[in-house]
């Protein structure tokens, strides 16, 4: 969602499409997407000084709960996609890089890449997208 910069609307409303039922995850997902706000916010701003800490926590924390994440798959009976889902965080911690190296190039105009769009884009694909198959494994009645 594309807000004009004096909107206090997030970038990026939390909706519980991007619940995928373990307490710990949702959580992560929501700072995720409070992070994305942020980064946004910054990024509308111009505020390449606050922007690149925000993409650090982002890093950080998109890290961490990917590991975070296949610790609790490794744990599920009969979850039968733990190998794709890896091997897709390994592809959206390298898609999160690139778009951190973009925003750092030496030069680069805040305004001349759409980090919103490429920021909301990655997440809503990962947490909508691959996160479904958690989601349908504990909407099956399957629990940890």
């Amino acid at each position: 969602m594309k807000v004009r910069p004096d909107d206090d609307r997030p970038y990026l409303k939390w909706t519980d499409r991007f619940s995928v039922g373990v307490p710990e995850l949702d959580g992560d997902h929501r700072a995720i997407v409070r992070l994305i706000n942020e980064a946004c916010a910054a990024w509308t701003a111009g505020e390449r000084g606050r922007l690149l800490p925000i993409m650090e926590s982002l890093r950080a924390l998109a890290t961490s709960h990917f590991e975070r994440e296949e610790e609790v798959l490794r744990g599920l009976p009969e979850y039968g996609h733990f190998a794709s889902h890896a091997d897709e965080h390994k592809n959206r911690l390298q898609q999160l890089e690139a778009i951190h190296s973009k925003i750092c190039e030496k030069g680069a105009q805040l305004g001349s890449f759409p980090l919103p769009d490429n920021l909301i884009n990655w997440f809503v694909r990962q947490s909508i997208g691959h996160d479904a198959a958690i989601k349908a494994y504990f909407d099956d009645g399957r629990t940890r």
